[in-house]
């Protein structure tokens, strides 16, 4: 089976791809990756590593997520995603394009990540087979389930559906729409499922133990497990320093906002270490603002770890709610605090909340007494705690790439319908 992939974004939207497709080729399957990173990582010494062609689109970005952001004159999320579409997405848009086209010539499938509706303009110019990965199953309508940013009523799920997918079109139709037309292909009516969703098969990367699809979902939609990294991928083992610091005294918090960050760095930062002192609880955090690691007190700084390798050393994590992110922290057994930015986050802290393992607060109406005060109630709560733990316990049986190169190889196979 030849597979094409193409993605766009930052380490959040392009790792799990990359994920997919060293389990392609585990499978004995080609994979072919065509990346669009905007946060200036070089993901071709990982790919290499595991033996997949990848192709970066462009080769070199005239500017970076973190260049983007630090230039803003404005914090407001809403503004600065214009913003990063404006500078990082539409001027590639066409170089894009050509690479989908070249990605459908040489394959029996493509799978497209977030914001890859270029992929889906070329499969459908080349009648290439199209799958969608997605990594928050809670946008896939339901006639039973509301959004997760409502209360599970059933009866509000229509309404709520009809409300969310306004917010939908209003966000994401009119460059698509224009886009289409321009190449002679077929309308786009509404961003469910016209921009967002495959007619032949939804790949969702997300735990169904932790977001269990909804009863009246239809066979294209799989809720198929976390995509992570082969572990030989990602070895790692900590400094002398921070190991010394994890020997010192009781189990750490960990504290990341992931490429977040990136959105508001001073409000981060401040924001972080005045909640961690609040808590009076010993912590790391994770900041890619500077790449000194270093001990102050009881808090320890860090630029970068494997999250799968550090949050099992932690007491708890205080993250963004970003899908890898709070899989991340499920998977370890840790409940969260979780500090969402924008609407998908908050769908993820949502659901964190539901299910038992942990609660939220926005970011924007976060104080380091209000943060403190969360997390402290976070780690001292018994029932959260175990309700972690009971989630990894689950968790670990998944294979999330694995039952999405199955459903890969079925749909080529053409054991499902179109």
């Amino acid at each position: 089976m030849r597979v094409g992939l193409q993605g766009w974004g930052s380490e959040g939207d392009l790792r799990p791809l990359i994920a997919l497709a060293a389990q392609l080729r585990k499978s004995g399957h080609e994979a072919r990756l065509v990346l669009t990173p905007v946060d200036g990582k070089d993901y071709s010494p990982l790919c290499e590593s595991l033996g997949v062609a990848m192709k970066a689109v462009p080769e070199r970005m005239a500017v970076t997520l973190q260049q983007l952001v630090a230039d803003a004159k404005s914090a407001d999320p809403t503004k600065l995603m214009t913003s990063v579409l404006d500078l990082t997405f539409y001027p590639y848009l066409e170089a894009m394009y050509a690479a989908s086209l070249d990605l459908c010539a040489d394959s029996d499938v493509v799978v497209g990540g977030p914001q890859s509706w270029q992929l889906k303009a070329a499969s459908l110019h080349t009648a290439t087979p199209f799958v969608a990965l997605d990594f928050v199953p809670g946008i896939v309508p339901s006639r039973e389930v509301p959004p997760a940013i409502f209360p599970p009523w059933r009866w509000l799920a229509r309404p709520a559906w009809a409300l969310l997918n306004v917010m939908f079109d209003m966000a994401f139709t009119k460059a698509p729409r224009k886009f289409f037309a321009e190449k002679g292909l077929p309308p786009i009516r509404h961003a469910i499922p016209d921009v967002i969703f495959s007619d032949r098969l939804n790949l969702h990367a997300a735990s169904p133990s932790f977001w269990p699809p909804a009863p009246d979902w239809s066979d294209i939609h799989c809720v198929c497990g976390e995509f992570f990294m082969p572990l030989e991928a990602e070895t790692w083992t900590p400094s002398p320093a921070l190991a010394a610091f994890l020997r010192d005294g009781s189990e750490p918090v960990l504290w990341t906002l992931g490429s977040w960050e990136h959105f508001a760095p001073e409000r981060v930062r401040t924001l972080l270490v005045e909640s961690a002192r609040e808590a009076k609880m010993r912590a790391i955090i994770q900041t890619k603002k500077s790449n000194n690691e270093g001990r102050d007190r009881e808090l320890y700084f860090l630029p970068w770890a494997p999250h799968r390798h550090l949050a099992p050393l932690c007491s708890a994590v205080v993250h963004h709610g970003g899908a890898g992110t709070t899989h991340m922290a499920l998977r370890a057994g840790k409940p969260a605090a979780v500090l969402p930015f924008i609407l998908e986050q908050r769908m993820w802290a949502a659901r964190v909340k539901e299910v038992g393992a942990g609660d939220w607060l926005s970011f924007w109406k976060a104080t380091p007494q209000k943060v403190g005060s969360l997390i402290r109630g976070v780690v001292g709560s018994a029932p959260l705690r175990q309700r972690a733990s009971d989630m990894a316990k689950a968790m670990v049986e998944e294979d999330g790439t694995g039952v999405a190169t199955n459903r890969l190889e079925r749909l080529v196979a053409g054991e499902m319908a179109p």
